[in-house]
């Protein structure tokens, strides 16, 4: 087990067994920040975005795959007919096409994953926003997150209430 994982655990443990009589006192509750993002509609609206973006950029990057496929077999069967320039012309222009589709693609990915990390950025500010808003009203003293706590009892996941939280504050 990675011992960075342990630190906050055994932070928290330290804090509650310090406090003695006071931890009675003490409200500590749970929550799940993945899955109180990921459930929340903003980020599944985000998805389905990205989705939608993924897709037709997908559907045109098999256009042209498919279009230098075709060059390819043409390429292959013209070859014997062909002048040896004209064939070297050919075949850069094919070579050149399989460039530009991997420059493409690799565009594409690159997009793709910052549009994902500023929908993450745009939650994950909220999140943090709207965590210490409840906090503070529903008077917790610590809230831990899954990463630092091995066990939590399933009264103390409040993951649920702030999803509703995040949808809620549009």
């Amino acid at each position: 087990m990675n011992i960075r994982m342990l630190i906050p655990g055994m932070l928290a443990f330290g804090l509650l067994a310090s406090s003695g009589a006071g931890a009675a006192e003490m409200k500590i509750v749970y929550v799940d920040v993945k899955s109180a993002i990921e459930n929340t509609a903003k980020f599944r609206d985000g998805l389905q975005h990205l989705e939608g973006i993924k897709n037709a950029k997908q559907k045109e990057l098999e256009g042209l795959r498919d279009k230098i496929n075709q060059m390819d077999k043409d390429l292959l069967n013209q070859s014997m007919a062909m002048s040896p320039d004209k064939l070297a012309e050919k075949q850069q222009e094919v070579d050149d096409m399989k460039t530009d589709f991997q420059r493409k693609l690799q565009d594409a990915q690159r997009a793709m994953e910052l549009e994902k990390n500023r929908l993450l950025q745009g939650v994950y500010t909220k999140f943090g926003e709207k965590i210490q808003e409840f906090a503070a009203k529903k008077g917790y003293d610590y809230i831990l997150t899954k990463p630092s706590v091995l066990y939590v009892k399933p009264a103390l996941d409040v993951t649920d209430e702030v999803t509703k939280l995040l949808d809620a504050s549009k």
